[in-house]
């Protein structure tokens, strides 16, 4: 959870201490720059991660805004776990299909996989259950919200959101104290 600096809030309630409700407003807008600017970034740090495209990132975080009644934003992510092919996939003529979800590690050989065709019309990377010709499994991923979850994202996010929204907060009281005078 991030929270608002204890000095910022004191020297808001100083500065606008003409107008108390100013401040409550302030906190609002400040957390709203906070949360869509988050959005952003949280695309951009787990694509500093994982070998994943923006579209898929962006289409499954979804923002709740503060409001004067309720003083938090949420970004939440939903989804479901990515097909392979959203990663990085390489196919050779000769040699096993290679996979790199993580950009940390190098892609890694999967035996048994490899790329066509299925009877559905499905065209991608399919792997056999068995030594049988079918059924084909489709391999799946990691989803947004896995990835989102990581370790390695939020540590990298929390500290970033926390100064953005000070940030914020104190840009928003100077100019609702501009706009007083």
């Amino acid at each position: 959870m991030i929270e608002l600096d204890t000095k910022n809030l004191t020297y808001a309630q100083q500065m606008l201490a003409n107008a108390p409700k100013q401040v409550r407003l302030a906190a609002v807008s400040a957390i709203n720059r906070t949360v869509t600017k988050m959005r952003t970034q949280t695309s951009k740090t787990i694509r500093e991660n994982y070998v994943v495209k923006a579209a898929d990132i962006k289409s499954t975080l979804k923002i709740r805004r503060a409001s004067s009644a309720r003083m938090h934003g949420i970004i939440a992510s939903r989804g479901r776990p990515l097909l392979l092919t959203a990663f990085r996939v390489r196919a050779n003529k000769r040699g096993p299909v290679k996979v790199q979800v993580k950009k940390q590690t190098g892609a890694k050989s999967v035996p048994g996989m490899f790329l066509g065709t299925s009877r559905r019309g499905y065209t991608g990377a399919m792997h056999r259950k068995q030594p049988a010709r079918y059924p084909l499994r489709v391999p799946y991923g990691p989803s947004v919200p896995q990835m989102f979850g990581s370790r390695d994202v939020i540590g990298e996010l929390t500290p970033m959101t926390e100064a953005t929204l000070n940030e914020r907060f104190l840009h928003e009281v100077e100019y609702r104290f501009g706009k007083l005078k």
